[in-house]
């Protein structure tokens, strides 16, 4: 006659099973959390040669200012560049970019005044 011992697991689990599959989860969540660190990475990565671009476009924008004759009045000069968008391939993202440049000037220029008080 066999005596069964009972180990207190009524659940018909064997303590093995789960600790494997803890580890398997484990694993998977390594694996997981290592291609979103090499996604993070790449965004970090392309975000830095944005703003790079962005910074070469802003000096090429600034010599080109400077480059403009000092004597050409304001009006001939938002002529000249309506004339340009009307004219440019994408006139859409040009307004749109635009647009949201005039919507960052107020903050900017907020900004600048409150780093001159300080």
């Amino acid at each position: 006659m066999t005596t069964e011992v009972d180990d207190g697991d009524h659940h018909g689990h064997d303590g093995h099973h789960d600790h494997d599959d803890q580890i398997g989860e484990a694993d998977r969540l390594r694996a997981e959390n290592a291609e979103l660190r090499r996604r993070v990475e790449w965004a970090e990565a392309a975000l830095a040669d944005l703003r790079a671009e962005a910074l070469a476009r802003r000096a090429e924008v600034r010599e080109l200012a400077e480059a403009f004759p000092a004597a050409m009045s304001r009006r001939t000069l938002v002529r000249t560049m309506a004339r340009d968008v009307v004219h440019h391939p994408d006139r859409r993202g040009v307004v749109r970019r635009g647009l949201a440049k005039l919507g960052r000037a107020p903050r900017r220029a907020w900004r600048t005044l409150s780093e001159r008080r300080t």
